[in-house]
């Protein structure tokens, strides 16, 4: 609400409060009166002004301005004494109103310190039989919005120099672009070489991307106010580099032409896209790397079989009970080394961790297993679940280790045939156990111990691969059937590596 610019008065009564108070005082906003002489002499204020400007309780009447409102004592308070009294001197002089502000002119407050104040304030002269004899001053505080947009521009000035942040204003239908000078800079221009609108800047987006650009500002306009646009894509410049640009924006009204805008922020992403790329290209060589020696490893396993396999052949011809017992040690030998070979055929590295397939890995001892025991293929059976159980290598190679020997004791023990197979079962139990049981047929006498033998090295290394890995092994005779089950929980760590893809 404003005041009317020029205030006509034929006669003004000798008690200035009769003919102000009634119009002003019930206004919210500060509204003061004043002669303009030399001290600026104060006529009458209403109660929105005491409460504005602190001082109620105070009659200020018949007092300079300056005496009842002291400005401080530094160059904002010369600038207050200032533009208060250009205004009046040009209504004097010209006779028309004037607008001022946002100013400063900081308030004493209760304990005698100045406190920052910023005031819109409007200045029309009052005037009788032609003459100005008063000038109405009504003031508005901003200083929160005052301090707010300030804030802000820190912010804005903040960010663009540490974070390569730069704001704009793009108008789809006029294409003007208003911008910071670091927008020219990311995509190759001088200053103001690019002029006032975007065509130039869409011309150089990469071509693979600006389809992409043009869907999403058309989405984005059609969308409810607050709908956020977002746009990342590539920057050719002459010069042969390519740039990195993220924009993030939304449709706001311009409070001056009332049109739509976009308006957001670009940032220079191509320091932070470069080590991406750097760091990808390392990790793609590391995998590389890991892969080859996983395949060397395996090739050399392999070697270390074949030498294996022909040793026992050696000691089968020479015969007697001692070459007996050799051959077994080295088919014994053999078995663990080709469970070794397995497990580094099934590595894999994803998202930078090597990791196995169980399934991949039990299906490889299980085949391994049957065609170096020379068995039927439905001798030796294995149900998993259809997914993917993908873990960290080193739990799954114990794990593999540690079923490796419970197939080679399932063949010595059960003699496994189509009528009476081995069965291996796979599986997570309610997300938080796995669980792996072979069974096989009960060909042992009743004597037989199911328990760990400390002469044993398969039942050693079984016990040891178990305490490795927080397992436990299960064994039982049910129904003419021997079964065996590793269990282990899984852990927060374990869960986040036991991934059923």
């Amino acid at each position: 609400m404003k005041i009317e610019n020029d205030m006509h008065l034929s006669n003004l009564p000798d008690s200035v409060t009769d003919i102000f108070a009634p119009g002003f005082e019930a206004l919210p906003f500060a509204a003061l009166f004043y002669i303009p002489d030399d001290k600026l002499t104060l006529l009458w204020r209403n109660q929105a002004h005491a409460v504005m400007s602190g001082s109620e309780g105070r009659d200020v009447t018949g007092m300079g301005m300056f005496e009842a409102f002291p400005p401080s004592g530094d160059a904002e308070g010369s600038d207050a004494i200032a533009f208060i009294r250009k205004a009046t001197d040009e209504i004097v002089k010209n006779g028309q109103p004037q607008e001022v502000g946002p100013s400063r002119f900081d308030l004493l407050d209760e304990s005698g310190a100045y406190v920052e104040h910023h005031w819109q304030m409007h200045f029309a002269p009052v005037r009788k039989n032609g003459e100005i004899v008063a000038i109405l001053q009504t003031a508005r505080d901003v200083t929160e919005a005052t301090l707010t947009a300030r804030l802000a521009q820190s912010h804005r000035r903040a960010a663009t120099s540490t974070a390569s942040v730069a704001y704009f204003s793009y108008d789809p239908k006029t294409d003007l672009f208003l911008r910071h000078d670091a927008i020219d800079a990311m995509f190759g221009f001088e200053r103001e070489a690019a002029g006032p609108y975007a065509a130039p800047f869409f011309e150089r987006i990469h071509k693979d991307d600006i389809g992409a650009v043009h869907t999403e500002v058309e989405r984005v306009l059609a969308a409810p106010h607050g709908e956020i646009a977002s746009f990342d894509y590539r920057i050719p410049l002459p010069n042969g580099v390519e740039r990195f640009v993220r924009v993030r924006g939304e449709i706001a009204t311009d409070p001056i032409d009332r049109r739509p805008k976009l308006v957001g922020t670009f940032v220079d992403l191509t320091d932070i896209e470069t080590a991406r790329q750097e760091l990808q290209r390392a990790v793609n060589i590391r995998e590389s790397l890991v892969v080859e020696a996983n395949h060397r490893i395996k090739n050399s396993l392999q070697i270390a079989l074949s030498l294996l396999r022909l040793q026992a052949s050696k000691q089968l011809a020479a015969g007697g009970p001692e070459a007996e017992k050799a051959r077994a040690a080295l088919l014994a030998v053999e078995s663990r080394v080709r469970a070794v070979a397995d497990v580094h055929a099934a590595i894999q590295i994803d998202d930078d961790v090597a990791q196995i397939d169980l399934t991949v890995l039990f299906n490889r001892l299980v085949q391994s297993t049957r065609k170096s025991a020379e068995l039927p293929e439905n001798a030796m059976l294995f149900n998993h679940p259809q997914k993917q159980i993908r873990m960290k290598s080193d739990t799954a190679i114990a794990l593999g280790l540690m079923l490796n020997e419970l197939l080679t004791n399932a063949i010595k023990y059960g003699a496994p045939t189509v009528e009476a197979p081995v069965a291996l079962d796979l599986e997570i139990c309610d997300c938080s156990q796995l669980s792996v049981t072979v069974s096989n047929a009960d060909l042992t006498s009743s004597e037989t111990t199911l328990a760990f033998e400390s002469s044993g090295t398969g039942e050693r290394l079984l016990q040891q691969f178990a305490d490795q890995i927080g397992a436990s092994v299960l064994r039982d005779k049910k129904d003419g059937q021997i079964v065996a089950r590793i269990l282990m929980a899984l852990d927060q760590e374990h869960r986040d590596s036991a991934v059923v893809a």
